[in-house]
């Protein structure tokens, strides 16, 4: 590059030295204070079309077949988009990547069974819980290996990888085996792969549903349970407060109203397991939606 000016520049004055320090320092200043502020709420508002992470293989709470979602967990979604006012639009999602969707805002909320829990409100806020279940095994309706908690014992079991049954104690010599879907553990089930298939009661009512009819029907053992009591919520990325106040006063509203109706729609070998007492078994109170969910009333 050719230099045109040749002469020394004229020097400043002291005065205007400091003048531009001063200036300069201010610039750092507000920077330093601009990076340690607080972030905004990320709120996108939940209108149009939102974005939902289910299960598409869990006859009962959510299953994707024949180009339609039906399940529980669809009426639920499709209760809260009527009562809120968006359009659901649903995308698959394992348990083991749950967080990271919402982490990563890849998806607007999730509803897949999605126990509400210490470990991952530290990552995702929820809305919840909308179903209460304890643990339990699925086995072949033939088999008659597992009556008590001891017999668990030496059995090898089936579960899935970011679950809460993958972290649950079993008895010492159980052989635990895990797979990415619970279809995936149906099916070694009824080859006989595998022993049984531990996780959640209410879930495995949707698969003694499904196989009722076929060649290798299954049941859920009575009374056998380990691990924690699941409480499902909707999971929400962190930061929408927003978003998760206008979904807990329309959960609210779903427990009373359409709750009993959608589970005896879709999950009738759950209903047929305890008649008479299957609401108090596995419907949260209303004001349980208020103790649990991320954001406070």
């Amino acid at each position: 590059m050719t230099r045109t000016r040749r002469h020394p520049l004229p020097r400043r004055s002291p005065g205007h030295r400091r003048t531009r320090i001063t200036v300069t320092a201010l610039l750092l200043l507000t920077a330093a204070a601009c990076q340690q502020a607080d972030p905004q709420p990320d709120d996108k508002s939940l209108t149009g079309t939102v974005y939902i992470g289910v299960k598409t293989d869990q006859p009962g709470f959510s299953q994707h077949r024949e180009h339609n979602d039906r399940g529980f967990e669809v009426d639920l979604a499709s209760y809260l988009g009527e009562e809120i006012g968006f359009a659901p639009k649903f995308h698959d999602v394992v348990s083991a990547e749950r967080e990271q969707e919402l982490v990563n805002k890849s998806l607007d909320m999730i509803i897949a069974t999605y126990s509400i829990t210490p470990k991952r409100d530290d990552r995702v806020d929820f809305v919840g819980p909308y179903f209460i279940t304890k643990q339990g095994f699925l086995v072949r309706a033939d088999y008659r290996g597992i009556r008590n908690e001891k017999d668990v014992a030496g059995k090898v079991v089936c579960t899935v990888e970011g679950s809460t049954s993958a972290i649950a104690q079993l008895p010492g010599g159980t052989t635990p085996h895990t797979e990415s879907d619970y279809s995936t553990c149906v099916r070694k089930l009824q080859q006989k792969d595998v022993d049984a298939v531990f996780t959640d009661e209410a879930l495995l009512y949707g698969y003694v549903e499904q196989y009722r009819n076929s060649k290798v029907p299954l049941e859920v053992v009575r009374d056998v349970s380990f691990g924690s009591i699941n409480r499902y919520g909707i999971g929400l990325p962190e930061g929408r407060p927003e978003n998760c106040a206008r979904l807990r006063e329309a959960l609210r509203g779903y427990l009373t109203e359409e709750w009993a109706s959608d589970v005896k729609a879709q999950l009738p070998a759950l209903v047929a397991a305890y008649p008479g007492d299957w609401e108090n078994r596995f419907r949260p109170d209303p004001e349980d939606v208020d103790t649990y969910s991320s954001c406070k009333p």
